[in-house]
C-alpha cells in the first residue's frame, strides 16, 4: 500500500513539474517570438535588426517601395541585407589594406605599419551635384582641427574599380599614381598615398588634427559594382559601398548634404555649357529622363536602377533624375551605420543660418566649437562653386515643369522624411 501511495506521489509530482515546465517554456517562448524573431538567412537578433532599421518597413515592388501598414504584425522585411561573410572574399584585397583597430594616439583614424604612420579619412562628407558640398566643405576646413586635404579623390565609388580621369586634383592624382608605382588608382595603397603625402605628417606632429573625404560619388557607390557576376540569382545590388566602408571604418563620421530635389535638378541642368538649354529644352528633357525612369522600372526596382545606370562605375554621375530620390541612396547608410551616426542637412538651412548648421556639424564631428566672432569670418567667406552660369542665363522653370516633377519626387522626399524623422524634408510639396 505504501509503494503503490509512493508511485502516485511520484508520478503526481512529475506531472506537476512537466506542466511547470510546459509553461515556463511557453511563456519564454512568447518572449523570444516578440525579440528576436530571426528570418532565414539572418545572422543578427531582431532586436539588433530594428535598432539598426530605424525606419518604416518596405517591400519592394518593380515600381515603388510601398509601406505595409500592418508591419508590426508581419515581422521583419522581406528586402535584406547579405551579410559580410557572403561577400568580403570578393573585396578581401581592399579589407586587408586596412587594420582591424586604429591607434588611440590620435583623433583621426591611423596605425602604424613598422615605423610608418597609415591614415584614413575621420569623416565622410556625402552629397550630390549642387547641393552645396563644395561651400560647406572650404567653410568647415577653417577649423583649426580640420586639414584642408584634397576634397573628392573619388576613391571608393570609381578609382578603386578602375576609373583614371582627372577632371579635379590632376596634378595630385597623377603624383600619387606615379608614387604608387602603378598604371592606375584602384590600389588600397593609392588611397592611403593621397593622405600621407597631405596630412600625415601634421597629424603625427599634433594628434587632434583629422581630414575627411567628400567625394559626393560615395553617396550613391556599390561596393561591389560587377556583382551580377558574383550574385546572379540577386535582382538589386546585394553589397553597397556603405556595407565597405562600415566594414573597414565602423564608427566613421558620415555627413550628408541634401536639397530641394527639383532645384537641384533644374540648376544642374542649366550650368551645363550646352547654350541651347532654356525652359523649353529643360521641359523637353525632364519628361524623356521620366519615360526612361519607367522604361527601367517596368523591368527593375526603383532601387536597381537609381545604383545601376550604365557599364562604367562613374556612370551614375549621369543618373540626375534619380540622384534626387535621396531615400533610396540615404536608407542604405543609415540602415549600416544608424540613423544617429549620421548627420544630414539641407542646402536651404545652411544659406539662411550659416552659423547655426555650422556649430551643428562641429559638435557633431566632436570638435572644439569656435567662438561667434571666428563663425562669423568664416561663414563671411565668399560662397563656393555658385551657380554663377546658371544666375547669368536668368530663367525660371516653367510651372507646369516644376509641377510634374514634384509629383514625381513628392512620395520620394515623404519616404526621406520618414527616414529621417522631420517633415522638412518634403520641401513642402
Amino acid at each position: 500500500m505504501a509503494l503503490k501511495t509512493q508511485r502516485a506521489s511520484t508520478i503526481t509530482f512529475g506531472c506537476l513539474m512537466l506542466t511547470v515546465i510546459c509553461f515556463v517554456n511557453y511563456t519564454l517562448t512568447r518572449k523570444e517570438s516578440k525579440l528576436h524573431v530571426a528570418y532565414p538567412g539572418s545572422t543578427i537578433s531582431n532586436e539588433q535588426l530594428f535598432r539598426v532599421h530605424a525606419i518604416p518597413l518596405f517591400r519592394e515592388t518593380n515600381s515603388s517601395l510601398v509601406k505595409d501598414d500592418d508591419s508590426d504584425t508581419k515581422g521583419p522585411p522581406q528586402r535584406q541585407r547579405i551579410p559580410k561573410r557572403r561577400w568580403e572574399r570578393h573585396l578581401q584585397q581592399v579589407l586587408d589594406g586596412f587594420p582591424v583597430n586604429f591607434s588611440s594616439e590620435f583623433r583621426n583614424p591611423c596605425w602604424y605599419e613598422g615605423t610608418e604612420l597609415q591614415c584614413v579619412p575621420y569623416f565622410y562628407q556625402l552629397g550630390s551635384y549642387k547641393c552645396g558640398t563644395t561651400d560647406l566643405w572650404d567653410k568647415l576646413i577653417q577649423h583649426p582641427d580640420v586639414l584642408p586635404v584634397a576634397k573628392e579623390p573619388h576613391w571608393w565609388a570609381w578609382r578603386r574599380l578602375g576609373y583614371t580621369n582627372t577632371p579635379i586634383h590632376k596634378d595630385l592624382v597623377l603624383h600619387i599614381r606615379k608614387e604608387t608605382g602603378q598604371d592606375d588608382d584602384s590600389s588600397v595603397q593609392w588611397y592611403l598615398n593621397l593622405y600621407k603625402n597631405q596630412s600625415v605628417e601634421q597629424i603625427q606632429k599634433n594628434p587632434k588634427l583629422i581630414f575627411g573625404d567628400a567625394s559626393i560619388s560615395n553617396l550613391w557607390g556599390l561596393g561591389i559594382f560587377n556583382w551580377k557576376e558574383h550574385f546572379p540569382n540577386q535582382t538589386d545590388p546585394p553589397v553597397f559601398l556603405s556595407d565597405l566602408i562600415h566594414a573597414v571604418q565602423p564608427t566613421a563620421k558620415i555627413t550628408v548634404t541634401l536639397r530641394d530635389p527639383v532645384e537641384k535638378l533644374w540648376t544642374t541642368y542649366m550650368v551645363r555649357r550646352n547654350v541651347a538649354q532654356n525652359s523649353s529644352t529643360f521641359d523637353t528633357h525632364i519628361n524623356q529622363l521620366i519615360k526612361n525612369a519607367a522604361k527601367c522600372e517596368s523591368i527593375h526596382t526603383p532601387l536597381y536602377c537609381a545604383f545601376t545606370n550604365g557599364e562604367r562605375p562613374e556612370s551614375p554621375l549621369g543618373n540626375t533624375l534619380y540622384q534626387g530620390i535621396f531615400f533610396l541612396y540615404l536608407r542604405e547608410w543609415i540602415e549600416v551605420f544608424g540613423s544617429k551616426n549620421i548627420h544630414v542637412l539641407r542646402l536651404e538651412d545652411w544659406k539662411s543660418n550659416p552659423i547655426n548648421e555650422l556649430e551643428r556639424l562641429i559638435k557633431y564631428l566632436e570638435l572644439d566649437p569656435l567662438p561667434t566672432e571666428t563663425l562669423n569670418s568664416i561663414v563671411s567667406r565668399s560662397r563656393k562653386n555658385v551657380n554663377a552660369r546658371a544666375k547669368k542665363r536668368n530663367m525660371t522653370m516653367w510651372p507646369s515643369t516644376r509641377k510634374h516633377l514634384q509629383k514625381f519626387y513628392r512620395p520620394w522626399n515623404q519616404r526621406l522624411s520618414e527616414l529621417l524623422k522631420d517633415q522638412k524634408y518634403t520641401w513642402g510639396y
